[in-house]
Formats: structure tokens, C-alpha cells, sequence
């Protein structure tokens, strides 16, 4: 598994690094790459009522960008100077400078997986670009690091379960990581009471041996997202694995609204994909 590692902010760079080489550990990992996407432009000088950048002022900005680079690479290399696993030892470090959508979209069509950070409220505009790339763009599957260690990657896992294209493809992929799990619950939301049959793929986990635990809940639509992951939090999971679908309710759902106190306080890793189809049941 070829693993792209994207480093964009010197405060989350190593909780996306553990995140990446606990995967690697857990999923095989054979090759990462991290990748800094760097600004070549000056964010404050882009429309052109903005007017010039001064000599001073472009200095500036060449220093900061500098200055970010050389930090997040002391942090990536004293990570793979810890390293016990093959995959971390020999990660490879990479700047490029451009535009940041169109550079991490590029490199991600290289990988098997993308590890990126979760955007916040306030951050510099090419944070949520860089997610964009990969998620949207190269269609690539994602992991989403938390803002907070984690121990464990997996080891309890927590399926929001709403069959479609997106999810069967993030339980493919993490089928390995299942099928050694520790526990795994399946989070079903409704709007209303249902007696859907439970998921096959809990009754083949059970089959080997694993526990699984069924949570269903029912919930007002505009409320499934947090509920959502107020269960997985409730059940102790150490990584939410979901489908995503359009840009701006996906983003809604994990970063905007009410719940973003909640994220901001306890956040899981999410492992997901885009499909590239809106399911307006979600």
C-alpha cells in the first residue's frame, strides 16, 4: 500500500504522521510519501484590487513559508527517526510549491491512501483546498486525522453504515483492518424506526470470532451527522469509516454547524471517499 501523508500546519503534523504509520502497521503499508504543498503566491495579493506585494512584503512571505516548511520537515524527520516500522524509516519527504488543490490532487492519484488533517474553523484557505484535492478531485481514499493522539487506529473501529459506492469501497480497503479488530460497531441512523436486517458483512465479522456490536438510532435528518458521531465517540472508537458525498454537506456534517464545539473537543480519525454521487437520502 503506497500511503501520501500530507503535512500543511506545524500544530497537527505528528498527529497526522501517527495516524499514517499506524496504518502503514496496520494495513501493510509498503511506501509513504510526505508532502508539503507549498504557497507560491502571497494569499493577501490574488485579486487585482489587492494590488502589489512590496519588495518587503514579499520577502515576508517567502520567510514564513520557509520557516513552515523547515519545521514541519524537523517534525517529519524526527518521527522517521523513530520509527520501528520499515514503511516509517524510509518515508520520503517532499516539497512542492504551487497551487495546493492542484498539487496534493496530483500526487494523491499516485497513493492508495491519503492521511490529511482535519481543517478547523480559521485556518488558511489551502487547508480545506488540500482536502478538496484528494477527497474531490483524484477521488483518492482518505483519512482524516484527528487534532488529538491516538493510541490505536482501528482497533475499534465504528461503521456509520449507509450502503453506497463510497462506503463499499472504504471497507475493501480496510477489510484487513476489520478483520483483526478488537471490536466493531456499526452505527445505523434513521429518520424513522426501521427493521432493516443487519449488515452482512456484521454477520461474516461475527463469524470470525470478532464482537460486534449493532447501535441503531432515529434522528431528525439534519441531525444524523452529529448523532453520528456522538455514538461512535459513545462507543469508544478509535476510527469512523463513511461514505462522502457533495462537497458542502460533507463538510457541513464533519466540520460546520452546531457540532463544531464537539469536533473541537474529541474528534476520531474518519476513513473515507467520494464516489462522485450525491445520495439525497444521506
Amino acid at each position: 500500500m503506497r500511503i501520501l501523508a500530507i503535512l500543511d500546519r506545524p500544530e497537527t503534523a505528528l498527529f497526522t504522521l501517527q495516524a499514517a504509520g499506524e496504518l502503514a502497521r496496520r494495513l501493510g503499508g509498503q511506501e509513504i510519501r510526505l508532502l508539503h504543498p507549498k504557497r507560491a503566491t502571497d494569499p493577501a495579493f490574488q485579486a487585482p484590487d489587492e494590488g502589489i506585494p512590496t519588495p518587503a512584503q514579499r520577502s515576508t512571505f517567502i520567510r514564513q513559508v520557509a520557516l513552515r516548511a523547515e519545521r514541519l520537515h524537523g517534525i517529519a524527520r524526527t518521527w522517521i527517526g523513530a520509527a520501528t516500522h520499515p514503511a516509517v524509516a524510509q518515508a520520503r519527504w517532499i516539497e512542492i510549491a504551487g497551487d495546493t488543490r492542484r498539487i496534493v490532487a496530483q500526487e494523491a492519484r499516485n497513493a492508495d491512501l491519503v492521511v490529511i488533517s482535519r481543517p478547523c474553523a480559521g485556518d488558511r484557505d489551502d487547508i480545506g483546498q488540500a482536502l478538496a484535492g484528494a477527497l474531490y478531485d483524484a477521488g483518492a481514499l482518505v483519512l482524516i486525522a484527528p487534532l488529538q493522539a491516538h493510541p490505536t487506529v482501528g482497533q475499534r473501529p465504528v461503521v456509520a453504515w449507509h450502503p453506497s459506492p463510497a462506503l463499499d469501497r472504504v471497507l475493501d480497503t480496510a477489510r484487513p483492518l476489520l478483520n483483526t479488530a478488537g471490536h466493531v460497531t456499526f452505527v445505523i441512523g434513521a429518520e424513522h424506526d426501521t427493521s432493516e436486517a443487519p449488515p452482512a458483512l456484521a454477520g461474516e465479522l461475527i463469524a470470525r470470532g470478532i464482537p460486534v456490536t449493532i447501535d441503531r438510532f432515529v434522528a431528525p435528518r439534519d441531525r444524523l451527522g452529529e448523532e453520528i458521531r456522538a455514538h461512535a465517540l459513545a462507543a469508544g472508537g478509535d476510527l469512523l469509516m463513511m461514505g462522502a458525498y457533495t462537497h458542502a454537506r460533507f463538510v457541513e456534517w464533519l466540520f460546520g454547524g452546531p457540532t463544531r464545539d464537539l469536533l473541537a473537543h474529541a474528534t476520531l480519525p474518519i476513513l473515507t471517499c467520494h464516489h462522485g454521487i450525491e445520495d439525497l437520502t444521506a
